[in-house]
């Protein structure tokens, strides 16, 4: 398989084409490689983004040129691949089989069978087997035989894969071997290093593995490691010291979370004992009641407003607080006494009924209950109907 690139000044619109020079097998998932039928082989396709242009071979002169540089980073992870196939054959069981890949210049893809995630043990010893494997410096071998031949010699192929009586096996000596008809390097050391970036699930039972080998490694380390140089500098410490930095400023700010839920409960029960004086009496004669918008307040603040005005109340009492959240959100809360509830009112389908107005809905224990609704524009309707519903509820 060629890069063959058209040198005749009546044809410099051409830009590049492949043409395959060998009637040899090609991977399918490779990039840059195509499998020609020998009958079109005297035949050329020219070709740029506006126009494709089929000529006879005897009607150009041709010059042909790999790309090297390309080719070296494309065999690397090739290569690369077979070994990542073994190893994780290696760690999960032999069971595991490929489901998909893709090789390409600055990276590679492996899909293979698994119904879990990957432990980030056995993603270390899967990078740590191959780097082994690269870094023991083995050739990799290349044999033309049968099929059946190959097979018996323990050659891996892919399932469902139709293969013609004669294959190309790709090994590497006590580790990989393979039915392939991609470009390889001749020796692992070639790959030079292997880092997996991601493990990740694409499809029931199937995960899939990201890695770079080679010059795209370093490229991906270097990446990273002006990203740790760049928080190093912002924290003001030494790279080998962001661990620790981070967990202290993970510490310090669960210990601010807290102070600040504190003092909005603080704030919350100091709104909530201005409102006890709006309660009402309800038509039973003996309920309190309090139904009202309480602003700036998360619905943990919230709650904490309810049960203190329950506990001014009374006995019998019922508290039902609304909050403005971000946006169009707000929120309900619901305090129900126990006497109220044996009257028959539940905090849960109160607030369930009234958070429903706001397009919303929630619930929880009779005597205690949130719900959250998504239309802040109908409040005043929803508190009208919480009245409604407590006063049906607590008749004379």
């Amino acid at each position: 398989m060629r890069l063959v690139v058209d040198s005749s000044p009546r044809h410099n619109h051409c830009t590049r084409l492949l043409c395959c020079v060998t009637p040899q097998p090609c991977n399918p998932h490779q990039p840059g490689l195509s499998s020609l039928s020998t009958r079109m082989y005297k035949w050329l396709l020219l070709t740029n983004v506006a126009t494709a242009t089929l000529l006879p071979c005897s009607a150009v002169q041709l010059s042909a040129r790999v790309d090297q540089s390309l080719r070296r980073r494309i065999r690397c992870h090739h290569t690369a691949t077979h070994l990542l196939q073994s190893a994780l054959k290696s760690v999960l069981g032999p069971d595991t089989c490929q489901q998909g890949s893709l090789v390409e210049a600055n990276r590679l893809r492996f899909d293979f069978n698994l119904n879990r995630p990957m432990t980030s043990d056995e993603i270390s010893r899967v990078e740590s087997l191959v780097n082994g494997w690269v870094a023991s410096a083995s050739p990799t071998l290349t044999t033309v035989m049968g099929l059946d031949e190959a097979r018996a010699a323990g050659a891996t192929a892919m399932f469902g894969e139709k293969y013609d009586d004669v294959v190309r096996v790709v090994e590497v000596p006590g580790v990989s071997m393979e039915l392939c008809g991609g470009t390889h390097v001749s020796n692992t050391s070639e790959i030079g290093a292997f880092k997996i970036v991601s493990e990740s699930g694409v499809a029931s039972g199937v995960r899939r593995i990201e890695a770079v080998c080679g010059q795209a490694a370093v490229e991906y380390m270097q990446g990273l490691d002006a990203v740790v140089k760049q928080l190093a500098a912002n924290l003001r410490v030494k790279p080998e010291d962001l661990p620790s930095r981070v967990s202290a400023l993970q510490d310090e700010l669960k210990s601010t979370g807290k102070l600040l839920a504190e003092v909005k409960a603080q704030v919350a029960v100091a709104k909530a004992a201005a409102l006890a004086s709006q309660a009402v009496t309800a038509p039973d004669g003996v309920s309190r009641v309090l139904v009202s918008e309480l602003s700036g307040l998360d619905p943990k603040a919230l709650q904490e407003a309810a049960l203190s005005l329950l506990d001014q109340l009374g006995d019998r009492a019922v508290v039902l607080l609304a909050s403005k959240g971000d946006g169009d959100k707000v929120s309900f809360v619901a305090a129900v006494s126990q006497q109220v509830v044996s009257a028959g009112l539940q905090a849960g389908k109160l607030v369930g009924a009234v958070a429903k107005v706001c397009g919303g809905g929630g619930g929880g224990k009779p005597g205690l209950a949130q719900a959250g609704g998504k239309d802040a524009t109908k409040l005043p309707q929803a508190l009208a109907t919480a009245v409604d519903i407590i006063n049906a509820t607590l008749k004379a």
